[in-house]
């Protein structure tokens, strides 16, 4: 009897500490938010209005109904840009749902960006936990990630949606990777879980991940032995993560295949590279100002885990050594001393900026930090009072070289002279940056469709009556609704097809690479996106992968709390 009471009370013990850790991440993701959400503002971020206008795009399709919007209509100049079909919009639909539950537009997109804050707090602390870490390291290393520097350089300075959102998967990936590597073979399912999902946010943040990956596995193959049992689990999380990216690869292949298109915004990867020392002082500052004030870095907290972990690196665990080697590494190698015009001609070049490399340190020096923490309270310190102390005084110092950062961004002429959102809900409608997902044939006559020119009886018209709603656009100018061969100006893609009076019409490439439509009829001509087989297939294909996982982890769970 005494036995199942002590059970009783260690169970309750631990409902009360989760709770309790629950609360405490809850609140600190509103204080990641809160220097500017009292603005009452979106600030100027590099991407602000990009990703602004892609939240609330997939809010209007969702609003009525439509759940993936492959052509975005109400946004980028309205052209019918297939933005949904070559940007994942996964993770950043949660946000655009989000919004619906509040009244004024910012205030929503904060809450989204704080809750993926909760979800990268959660995922870090178990990740750190599944490492042996202990509580309140696990803890500490959970705040290193979530308010480092180069995170909130994305969600803020940067505005980089698709990187921010990544990042939240970064923990499950190097873990998964790491089990698999170790002999923790039945968690192989995270690096499939945490690969998908960071593809499921952003392509050029997956495909850095993917080549630091298989540097780190090509070293590990060739340094140690069971090569055949790591390269099976391996190639099953591969699978899984195609299998669970589905959703998403599926149409982007479809459309790759179709027709040519140019390198998104190609940069000169050696003359955009940062200097080593002006990352090294925007650390040493703790700057999470835009790159044209400062460098781009991985923060104070990073430098000084640097440092501690220079000298107490005997005392590190293997896992926490590597993490630092790579961490370094990857961190030098992400500026100028690394020779980066000689990756000028490689498919790398398509990273653009070498400073994304950042999130990798990022991550591992927080698996670091959360080491060294552990190994200062088993070290120096058994009381755990005095423990306790050093803990919120650790706390307390991370939070504020973070807040005091974060204050002098809010006052940044630069960031907060031209708001990218107000309350209002008003978004740009820009249409930068379109001509990276335009077909490559198409491309030089953009222009003309961002004016809305169409050729009309071998004349040039530009039309004035546009109604774009859920993954549609039509045209209403009366020249239109009388003419029985329009070459509209929309580029013309795979599954893109026209209706007039309700009736499909037949849609041809016109010699500007857009929709040439013909019909005898007379009326309005409204183009959509029509799902193919293959899109279809993904979907399902992607939903009952990720039926799969949960369904795995709660086996997972119930088959631990057995044994325990």
């Amino acid at each position: 009897m005494f036995r199942y009471k002590l059970k009783d009370a260690t169970y309750m013990q631990t409902i009360l500490k989760i709770t309790g850790i629950f609360i405490s991440f809850c609140i600190l993701s509103y204080l990641f938010v809160q220097p500017l959400l009292t603005k009452g503002m979106i600030f100027n971020g590099d991407d602000a209005w990009y990703q602004i206008d892609r939240i609330f795009e997939i809010k209007r399709n969702l609003a009525h109904g439509v759940f993936m919007p492959f052509m975005y209509t109400f946004t980028f100049g309205q052209i019918a840009f297939p933005l949904g079909i070559f940007y994942p919009q996964i993770t950043i639909s949660v946000i655009s749902v989000i919004t619906f539950f509040f009244k004024n537009a910012v205030t929503g997109v904060y809450a989204g960006i704080a809750f993926f804050t909760l979800i990268t707090l959660i995922i870090t602390y178990y990740t750190l936990r599944k490492l042996g870490k202990s509580s309140s390291s696990a803890y500490v290393g959970a705040i290193l990630y979530a308010f480092a520097t180069y995170r909130t350089v994305d969600a803020f300075s940067r505005f980089a949606m698709g990187e921010y959102l990544a990042m939240t998967f970064l923990p499950l990936c190097f873990y998964g990777l790491y089990a698999i590597l170790s002999g923790k073979n039945k968690d192989w399912p995270y690096l499939a879980i945490g690969f998908s999902f960071i593809l499921l946010s952003h392509v050029l943040t997956a495909f850095i991940i993917a080549i630091v990956l298989c540097i780190i596995l090509i070293f590990n193959l060739i340094l140690q032995d069971d090569r055949i049992r790591k390269f099976q689990y391996l190639m099953t999380a591969g699978v899984a993560t195609i299998c669970s990216s589905a959703i998403f690869l599926f149409p982007f292949i479809e459309q790759r295949l179709f027709q040519a298109y140019n390198i998104p915004t190609p940069t000169n990867l050696a003359k955009n590279a940062q200097t080593f020392s002006g990352m090294v002082t925007s650390a040493l500052e703790n700057s999470v100002q835009k790159n044209l004030v400062a460098s781009y870095s991985v923060g104070l907290t990073s430098i000084i885990i640097i440092i501690l972990g220079a000298i107490f690196f005997k005392n590190l665990k293997s896992f926490e050594k590597l993490s630092y080697i790579i961490a370094t590494v990857v961190f030098i190698f992400s500026s100028a001393l690394f020779p980066w015009s000689l990756l000028q001609s490689t498919p790398v070049m398509v990273i653009q900026y070498t400073f994304r490399l950042l999130a990798i340190p990022t991550l591992l020096y927080a698996v670091v930090g959360a080491g060294l923490f552990d190994l200062f309270l088993n070290s120096y310190d058994k009381i755990s009072r005095r423990n306790f102390v050093v803990f919120i005084m650790v706390l307390i110092g991370i939070l504020s070289c973070w807040y005091s950062s974060m204050q002098k961004l809010a006052t940044e002429s630069q960031y907060v002279a031209a708001p990218a959102m107000t309350n209002d809900g008003n978004i740009s409608n820009g249409t930068m940056y379109t001509d990276q997902y335009t077909p490559k044939h198409a491309t030089k006559f953009l222009n003309d469709f961002i004016k809305h020119v169409a050729i009309i009886d071998n004349k040039k018209v530009t039309l004035k009556k546009i109604k774009p709603s859920a993954n549609q656009l039509a045209f209403t100018d009366k020249k239109v609704k009388n003419a029985e061969k329009i070459d509209l100006p929309v580029a013309y893609y795979k599954n893109y097809v026209a209706y007039r009076n309700g009736k499909r019409i037949q849609v041809k490439k016109s010699t500007r690479g857009s929709m040439l439509v013909e019909s005898k009829g007379k009326g309005a001509i409204t183009i959509r996106y029509k799902y193919s087989v293959i899109d279809f297939l993904g979907a399902i294909l992607s939903v009952l992968t990720w039926v799969g996982f949960v369904v795995w982890f709660v086996r997972a769970k119930i088959r631990k709390n057995v044994i325990d």
